[in-house]
């Protein structure tokens, strides 16, 4: 069975697929510019993976000390 983060993925997935080249895409009913769905996909991505244990919590970590 499919996780919430997954259904979502895929969602986006077929949005992006069907939408390619439009500025605004229609979301449940709301109007929703492309860039949106493009960044919503990430993040359903990066949900995804950290389901799976394939990506770490912290992308990137400042040793620096600054």
């Amino acid at each position: 069975m499919a996780t919430f983060a997954e259904t979502m993925l895929s969602k986006y997935e077929t949005l992006l697929a069907t939408s390619a080249g439009l500025d605004t895409v229609s979301v449940d009913g709301q109007s929703v510019q492309y860039a949106d769905v493009e960044a919503k996909y990430r993040y359903w991505k990066r949900e995804v993976a950290r389901e799976k244990n394939q990506r770490p919590q912290a992308a990137s970590i400042n040793l620096g000390g600054f």
